[in-house]
């Protein structure tokens, strides 16, 4: 039988361990995972006003899985599943579908893109969208149990879009989430409050946008730009073709090369042929 002290000292030892094991687990590294809903067919003036017009080109469409110890996170859901395999027409129609032709195969769909990586949809907790444009939030009632994690502006104005925008925003694609769990945030917004993951307000392309800082512990801080930045042209001065307001979307990018200067940190943009070509896309980054 141990004695008063033993056990004392028993004690001492399971409740060391349990808190070391228990920190342990949550200082698991953060892992991203960068992936594309397909490609988007069309003019790049569309996306450089006045440089390349003319010029007919395939665009990435940058997802983003970002594992972190306190829960799964999506960044943007990419071209809804309905526009995959040639069935352009039937979803976003003809109009749509002539200006910005999707080629997305099924298995490029972002429920496709988890379980490759051996996540479930039901596993995602949170959600975060650039802004609700149809190649960025098209899957959003894939998740009806996660939290979707947008600026109050955007679900405004994708609920009620001023006539010279509503395009770009296809109803159907969020029209069954009114009851969705919406965290709406004005503002930059820390998620985990731990610098890890932090919502940076880039307005400009539409009311709403906003962009992604994540923390990586060996490949650094990356910024996440959205349609902030389509592509290095954006970055090096030439103003976005496709913008709500020219004027701010110039500050936001202002804004984003300041950050990554200060972080040291790179920018990652949504549609930038490149540079996408260059990342990986089958393995995470930590």
């Amino acid at each position: 039988m141990l004695s008063n002290r033993n056990c004392h000292l028993a004690t001492l030892l399971l409740l060391f361990f349990t808190v070391n094991f228990s920190s342990f687990a949550f200082a698991k590294d953060v892992k991203l995972y960068q992936v594309s809903s397909g490609v988007l067919k069309f003019d790049k003036g569309w996306l450089t006003a006045m440089k390349d017009v003319g010029k007919i080109l395939e665009f990435p469409v940058a997802m983003y899985i970002i594992d972190h110890p306190r829960g799964l996170v999506v960044y943007d859901t990419g071209m809804n599943v309905a526009v995959s395999d040639g069935k352009c027409d039937s979803y976003w129609g003809s109009g749509l579908c002539s200006a910005f032709l999707p080629i997305q195969r099924r298995d490029e769909v972002i429920d496709k893109w988890l379980e490759k990586f051996g996540y479930k949809v039901s596993d995602v907790k949170y959600v975060i969208y650039s802004h609700m444009h149809l190649d960025h939030a098209g899957n959003m009632e894939m998740f009806p149990d996660a939290i979707h994690v947008l600026q109050k502006a955007e679900l405004k104005a994708a609920w009620w879009p001023e006539k010279f925008q509503r395009a770009a925003f296809v109803l159907k694609d969020f029209d069954g989430t009114r009851n969705f769990n919406f965290l709406e945030i004005e503002g930059d917004f820390d998620l985990f409050n731990d610098g890890k993951i932090k919502i940076i307000e880039t307005i400009g392309h539409t009311q709403g946008h906003q962009s992604l800082m994540v923390k990586l512990k060996n490949t650094g801080t990356l910024f996440l730009a959205g349609d902030a930045i389509y592509t290095s042209d954006n970055e090096a001065g030439v103003i976005p073709g496709i913008t709500w307001n020219t004027y701010e979307s110039m500050k936001s990018i202002d804004r984003l090369k300041m950050l990554r200067d200060s972080h040291q940190g790179e920018i990652w943009y949504s549609h930038g042929i490149d540079q996408y070509n260059q990342h990986k896309h089958d393995a995470a980054y930590d």
